[in-house]
């Protein structure tokens, strides 16, 4: 690995001695006041420009009565306002959070309730539900419009900034979960921890900047979701932030190759859109440098592609919002061989090792640790974990124990060291009275070149593998008999007991706002579809399944 560039040290030398957000937000202000800090639909800011903007939102902010350690919440879509208002929070000292646009009205009301903010950024298009109910529940409750009404408040304000005592133990935010299994619950993270965790990455991340060309990262996830891990290290690099209004395919690929994007922070499912979008080689994507992938596990055999596709410009990590990455990292370096090219599926399907300073155990039920190679779940000490949810102690006990974090996945570790994630306990499918994980087979049902996504779900006393397939193979062959070659595939490769009962085939996997695959829709889908015929339980055809090589195919169980 290259050694760490001049401007790299002297970041991590300016990190080890900043103490807040706001600290960072205005070092970035100072140094680089002309180069190009924002790019979203309104074209792009500079520094100095985004600092104006900063400046004069936390003087309105202030003009209101807002204090520090108030809240501010946001109901914004993925816009520069949103950017502007968590640095004005930095600002202020004020506790920012904010709703995804997806996020149910009844879930938003009940949830801006039980938190009472100080201040509501919102779109009408998405609170107009909502809003006169929460006047009548919070009366005293600062709101600011999105379009004119937010514009006219900037303007009629002298910027200045913030006055308040900000120190490093302060909450300078909430995070808050997706709320897809319930009510999003609320992470309060002091900047200490924050900033501890930016630290923690950076002694294992060169940020340098491209050889030519400016430095601009690129969210390809929601700011108001794991997007907001890149806001501090772009600060700190002095780099733009490129804020797409979507997350397509042919958004992305045009965003990166007009801002000559250098740094793109994807999910999985955005990288395996990218591989299956059929225009892709029309888009210079040259200007590409590094990759973090996140939010979900990435199958193996598309990380496997990407790598071959777009060079060894990738890397993951994982954590999640109550221990924040990084736990483990798999470095770009750690996904090829000596020639560059992709490592196994045996590496590229784990998450690589645990970082110094971070314990991870795999332990059983009773919470007792298991052997090198066995299955359980997996348990976190962090320096940058949660101290609980924000006003909830019964959650917190179900995910804080004895100072662990208890992740909801499962997962083993092998005799190298790397870090095996299977998934969530509660997918966990049961076929024949047998616990199966989902990600062991959807790993081998990647490896089929006509297979984009993979989901295997319970269907009452089935296990049923549904999947969606890649544009090029859409009307190639029948669906019915695609399904008895996925069918046949894994047949082959997957021992009895591992193989699903049923194969489906629709058009896309739903997923989430984070671009998760969403297996409780997946489900509901397989609720809807007719009946199998008695004709179509028949047992899979047998024969060649595909004309292409077959990439390396891994399998394996776990007690």
């Amino acid at each position: 690995m290259a050694l760490p560039s001049l401007r790299s040290l002297l970041a991590r030398f300016l990190l080890s001695r900043l103490r807040t957000a706001r600290s960072v937000a205005r070092l970035a202000y100072r140094l680089h006041p002309h180069k190009p800090a924002l790019i979203d639909r309104r074209g792009t800011l500079t520094y100095a420009q985004l600092q104006d903007r900063v400046y004069r939102l936390q003087a309105w902010m202030q003009a209101q009565g807002v204090k520090k350690g108030d809240v501010v919440f946001t109901w914004l879509p993925e816009t520069g306002e949103q950017y502007e208002t968590r640095l004005a929070t930095f600002e202020n000292g004020t506790i920012f959070a904010s709703f995804h646009k997806h996020l149910p009205d009844d879930a938003a009301l009940t949830t801006m309730g039980r938190v009472k903010p100080t201040v509501f950024i919102h779109d009408p298009l998405l609170s107009a539900p909502i809003l006169q109910a929460v006047r009548e529940q919070l009366p005293g409750l600062r709101m600011l419009a999105l379009g004119d009404e937010y514009e006219r408040a900037l303007a009629q304000q002298t910027p200045s900034a913030g006055t308040a005592d900000v120190r490093e133990d302060d909450v300078f935010a909430l995070h808050m979960t997706s709320g897809t299994t319930g009510l999003p619950k609320s992470i309060g993270y002091s900047n200490r921890k924050y900033l501890d965790s930016v630290r923690l990455i950076s002694r294992a991340i060169d940020f340098k900047p491209p050889a030519n060309g400016p430095d601009v990262n690129m969210l390809g996830l929601p700011l108001t979701g794991p997007g907001s891990g890149l806001v501090l290290p772009t600060l700190l690099a002095g780099a733009a932030l490129v804020m797409p209004e979507d997350f397509r395919a042919t958004t992305l690929a045009g965003l990166i190759q007009k801002h000559r994007v250098s740094r793109a922070f994807l999910s999985p499912s955005a990288i395996i859109d990218l591989l299956d979008e059929p225009t892709l080689g029309q888009y210079d994507l040259s200007s590409l440098t590094h990759v973090p992938y996140g939010s979900e596990m990435m199958p193996a055999p598309k990380i496997a592609e990407a790598i071959r596709r777009f060079g060894p410009i990738f890397q993951q990590g994982y954590g999640c919002l109550e221990a924040l990455p990084p736990i483990t990292w798999l470095l770009p370096h750690e996904h090829v061989d000596a020639q560059g090219q992709p490592l196994g599926n045996d590496i590229l399907s784990t998450v690589g090792r645990v970082m110094p300073g971070v314990d991870v155990v795999i332990r059983d039920e009773q919470f007792a640790p298991l052997p090198l190679g066995q299955m359980g779940l997996i348990t976190v000490q962090t320096p940058v974990r949660f101290d609980g949810y924000w006003l909830d102690p019964e959650k917190t006990s179900e995910t804080l124990r004895d100072g662990w974090v208890v992740m909801g996945d499962l997962g083993y570790f092998d005799t190298a060291g790397y870090l095996h994630v299977l998934g969530r306990s509660a997918d966990r499918v049961v076929r024949n009275g047998q616990a199966l994980n989902p990600r062991e087979i959807e790993e081998v049902a990647h490896c089929h070149p006509a297979v984009k996504e993979a989901c295997l779900v319970q269907h009452g006393p089935a296990a049923v593998l549904v999947a969606s397939l890649r544009q090029s193979w859409r009307n190639d062959r029948g669906t019915r008999a695609l399904e008895h070659d996925l069918a046949e595939f894994l047949v082959q490769h997957l021992p009895p007991e591992m193989r699903p009962d049923d194969v489906r085939l629709v058009t896309e996997i739903p997923r989430s706002f984070l671009n998760k695959m969403l297996r409780r829709e997946v489900r509901l889908m397989l609720e809807a579809m007719p009946p199998r015929s008695s004709a179509a339980h028949a047992e899979p055809v047998a024969g060649p399944i595909a004309t292409a090589p077959q990439p390396e195919v891994m399998a394996s169980a776990h007690p």
